[in-house]
């Protein structure tokens, strides 16, 4: 078979494939190339979303147990000061606040601070309220007309000092 193109036509015809080639292979790396740019950016992106995310987690927990003792402390510090009379029980874990013919019975239960109401003439117990917030323990005594008020949570302890009625 022979060719109808003459021996310049097809020198150049060879020429124009071999630079099709070298073009093709420079086309090639300049791809992959871009391809791990990529690849590698992405993997930065995604250890830097995995940073953050364990920060914030860090930061949302510690937040949630400052909250949970801040909220309690607050919580009981209104109630002791806004009470006609206070009965403290034997342990301090608990206490009985009479404000307007109701008695509100404060007191750390297994999993956080709880609370239960009744009317003045029920029998008072430290049990069966509802759970106002998130701490281990609790404990009020009385020194010299003041109640301090103790709340441990999440490892941390807070005390603050609170005027009778």
């Amino acid at each position: 078979m022979t060719s109808d193109r003459s021996p310049e036509s097809r020198r150049k015809a060879a020429l124009n494939g071999s630079e099709y080639r070298v073009r093709s292979l420079a086309d090639t790396a300049s791809a992959v190339g871009s391809m791990l740019l990529f690849v590698l950016f992405a993997l930065c992106m995604l250890m830097a979303v995995a940073v953050a995310a364990d920060t914030y987690g860090r930061i949302k927990s510690g937040y949630q147990q400052s909250f949970g003792t801040v909220t309690s402390m607050k919580y009981i510090s209104n109630k002791l000061r806004s009470a006609d009379n206070v009965t403290i029980f034997e342990d301090g874990t608990a206490a009985a606040v009479e404000s307007g013919g109701m008695v509100s019975v404060i007191y750390c239960g297994s999993d956080g601070l709880y609370e239960k109401n009744s009317a003045t003439d029920d029998l008072v117990s430290a049990d069966g309220g509802d759970r106002i917030s998130a701490i281990d323990s609790m404990l009020i005594t009385e020194r010299d007309g003041l109640y301090e008020i103790t709340v441990r949570s999440g490892g941390e302890s807070s005390s603050m000092l609170v005027r009778k009625g």
